[in-house]
C-alpha cells in the first residue's frame, strides 16, 4: 500500500505535522530510559530480505506456495533469535481471506444520444468486485459523478446530499477536497489528508449509498502514484476478508479511470472535468447525473483461503502482561503484470523483505540484550497489499489485549540510499510517543523531519493504522533523505528511481550492491524506540483533540 515515496516534493513549514523539540504536542511526561545499542546483524538484514525476494517465493502473495515458503522461512528465523511461539504454542493466527481474480474484464462503455465510448481494461480503467459472484455485470447504469465522494456529517460535507445513486455509476475524485492548500486549515485538515481521502473510504462510502459500480479518476499528484501502479496493483488475484454475506453489501464493481477517460466521460454529460474538480472543492457541492450510461462485466474465479500472521514474542521480565509492538507485512503481490523482458513475479525486495527481514533482526537483538521489562510482540502480517488486511483483523482479533499494548513501531520499505542525517515522520505530533522518538534521534544524532507531503496521506497507508483505529499509539517513520554523502537532491534521485521503475512492480528485486548502512541505522533507532517503551512504565496517549485518542481513553479505562 504505502509507500513513502518522497520524490522532489518541498518540505513546507508544516509544524503542525511534527516538530523536534521534546514532548511535541504531549500532554504528560514520559518515562524514558537510557538504553544501549542493539546488535543489529548485517547478515540477517542481508540473507533474509535476498530469500524472501527470491523468485523461489514467488512474489509472497497470500493463498499460494510462495506464502508456505515465506511461514516456514519466520518461524525458523523467530525461533533461532530466541522468541516464543505468540499465540499459545502456535507461530500463527489464522487471517480468513477470499481471493478473487478477474478471468474476463470486457471494456468499459459509456452509451448516451449520440454517445458511444469504449475504454480498455489496464489501459484506460481498471476494476475489480469485493462480491464473490463468478460473473459480475454492471449493465446501462446511470453515471453520476459525486465529486470527493464523501459524506461527513462532523464536517457538514455531503457530496451525495439529495442524491440517489442506488444502482448508479458514481465517478469520484481521489484525495480531500483541500488537498491543494499550503497549510494545515481547512474542512479536512488542509494539506494533510484525512481517512476520508482514501480509496479504501470512498469504496466503503459508495457502497453504503448503494452504488452498482465506483470509479475514481486517477490523477497523479494527489494519487500519490502513477498508473502504472494502479495496473500492476489492480490486476491479477485481489484479497478480502471473508463475510457471512460473501460481500453482497458492496459495489459490484470498484476501479480506477485514467484522468483523460474521465474527463471524455464527464464531456459526453456535457460538463468539464477541470471545472468540476474546482466546484467540488466547495461545501455543498451537488452531484450531476451525466445522464448517460456506462456497461461492464467480467468473470471471477473464487477462491478462499486461510493465510496467516506470524507471532513471535519475548516476555518481559518484570511486566509481561504489558506488551510493546513491532508490525511488518510479509506479503506483496505474488505474480503481476509483466515487464518488458517478460519478468511477471513482483518480488516485493525493498516492499517488504526490508521491513520482515527487520523483524527477525530486532528479535536477535533485544534477545541479545536480555529480558525487557515488558514483552515484545513481533508480528508478520499479512495482506497489507491487499488493504491492510492482516493487521486489521489482528487489530480486530488482538491475542494481546490493545488495551495492555503500550505502543508499537512499523516497518514498511526501507531505501537502498545509503546513510542519511534525519528520519521522515508521518504522522509526527499525533501522540506522546514523540517524547520517544525524540529521546532515540538525540542519542543517535539524528534529527526528524516533518512529511513534506501530507496530502497523501502516508499515516493511512500501513499496517499501524489498523492498530491506530484501535487506539493505540503507533510510529511511523520512514529513513531520510537528507544523504550523508549528496544530501536531499541524492535521497531524492533515490526515491523517483524506485517510484517510477521498482515500486510494485517486477523490478523491485534484491541487489547484492546495495549500500546498508542506512538500513542498520533506520533498525538501529527502531531498537532504541522499542527498547525505550519495553523498559518504561508510562502509558504514552495520543494528544488531545486527536482523532484516535477517545478510543485509547475508553480501552485504558477499562483496566
Amino acid at each position: 500500500m504505502r509507500k513513502i515515496l518522497w520524490g522532489l516534493a518541498p518540505v513546507m513549514a508544516l509544524t503542525a505535522c511534527y516538530s523536534g523539540g521534546e514532548g511535541t504536542g504531549s500532554s504528560a511526561e514520559m518515562n524514558i530510559p537510557e538504553v544501549a545499542e542493539g546488535e543489529i546483524s548485517a547478515g540477517t538484514l542481508k540473507d533474509i530480505t535476498q530469500q524472501l525476494s527470491s523468485d523461489e517465493f514467488e512474489g509472497r502473495a497470500p493463498g499460494t506456495a510462495g506464502e508456505e515458503k515465506t511461514l516456514a522461512l519466520l518461524t525458523e528465523k523467530f525461533a533461532a533469535a530466541g522468541l516464543e511461539p505468540g499465540n499459545g504454542d502456535s507461530w500463527f493466527q489464522d487471517v480468513p481471506l477470499v481471493g478473487i481474480t478477474a478471468t474476463r474484464s470486457s471494456p468499459l462503455t459509456v452509451t448516451g444520444e449520440g454517445i458511444d465510448l469504449s475504454f480498455e481494461s489496464g489501459k484506460d480503467y481498471v476494476a475489480t468486485s469485493y462480491q464473490e459472484q463468478t460473473s459480475v455485470n454492471v449493465e446501462n447504469s446511470d453515471v453520476v459523478f459525486v465529486g470527493y465522494g464523501i459524506n461527513a456529517p462532523e464536517r457538514g460535507w455531503n457530496d451525495y446530499e439529495g442524491v440517489d445513486v442506488e444502482g448508479k455509476t458514481v465517478i469520484i475524485l481521489v484525495n480531500d477536497p483541500d488537498y491543494e492548500t499550503e497549510g494545515l486549515e481547512g474542512d479536512f485538515g488542509g494539506r494533510a489528508m484525512t481517512y476520508y481521502g482514501r480509496w479504501t473510504y470512498k469504496y466503503e462510502e459508495a457502497a453504503r449509498q448503494g452504488a452498482a459500480a465506483a470509479l475514481i479518476v486517477h490523477d497523479e499528484f494527489p494519487a500519490a502514484y502513477g498508473w502504472n501502479v494502479v495496473e500492476s496493483s489492480w490486476t491479477g488475484e485481489q484479497f478480502y476478508p471473508q463475510t457471512e454475506n460473501g460481500g453482497s453489501d458492496q459495489t459490484k464493481a470498484n476501479g480506477w479511470i485514467q484522468k483523460d477517460v474521465a474527463s471524455q466521460i464527464l464531456s459526453a454529460g456535457g460538463q468539464n472535468l477541470e471545472e468540476l474538480m474546482t466546484s467540488a472543492k466547495e461545501k455543498g457541492f451537488k452531484a450531476i447525473d451525466l445522464g448517460v450510461k456506462a456497461s461492464l462485466d467480467m468473470d471471477n474465479s473464487i477462491s478462499k483461503t486461510m493465510s496467516k500472521n506470524v507471532v513471535g514474542i519475548l516476555p518481559g521480565a518484570k511486566n509481561p502482561d504489558e506488551y510493546v509492538l513491532y508490525t511488518a507485512h510479509w506479503d506483496h503481490l505474488g505474480r503481476c503484470k509483466p515487464a518488458p523482458d517478460g519478468d511477471d513475479i513482483c518480488n516485493g525486495a525493498v516492499d517488504n523483505a526490508t521491513g520482515t527481514a527487520a523483524l527477525v533482526a530486532l528479535a536477535e537483538a533485544h534477545k541479545k540484550a536480555g529480558a525487557p521489562d515488558r514483552s515484545i510482540v513481533f508480528l508478520a502480517v499479512t495482506a497489507e497489499e491487499s488493504g491492510l488486511l492482516g493487521s486489521k483483523y489482528y487489530a480486530d482479533n488482538p491475542i494481546y489485549p490493545l488495551s495492555q499494548t503500550v505502543g508499537g513501531v512499523n516497518m514498511d520499505a526501507f531505501q537502498m540510499a545509503g546513510p542519511a542525517k534525519d528520519v521522515m515522520v508521518v504522522g509526527g505530533g499525533k501522540s506522546e510517543l514523540d517524547q520517544y522518538l525524540n529521546a532515540a534521534l538525540k542519542e543517535v544524532g539524528r534529527t526528524a523531519t516533518p512529511e513534506p507531503t501530507p496530502e497523501k496521506g502516508y499515516y493511512y497507508r500501513s499496517d499501524h493504522f489498523s492498530f491506530a483505529k484501535q487506539g493505540v499509539p503507533m510510529l511511523y517513520v520512514d529513513g531520510g533523505e537528507d544523504l550523508v554523502e549528496g544530501g536531499v537532491e541524492a535521497g531524492a534521485a533515490v526515491a523517483k528511481d524506485y517510484t517510477e521503475n521498482r515500486y510494485h512492480g517486477p523490478k523491485d528485486e534484491f541487489d547484492p550492491d546495495w549500500n546498508w548502512d542506512g538500513v542498520l541505522a533506520d533498525v538501529q533507532l527502531f531498537y532504541r524506540l522499542g527498547r525505550m517503551l519495553a523498559m518504561s512504565d508510562s502509558w504514552p496517549n495520543w494528544v488531545e483533540g486527536d482523532e484516535f485518542k477517545a478510543k485509547r481513553d475508553e480501552s485504558r479505562s477499562a483496566e
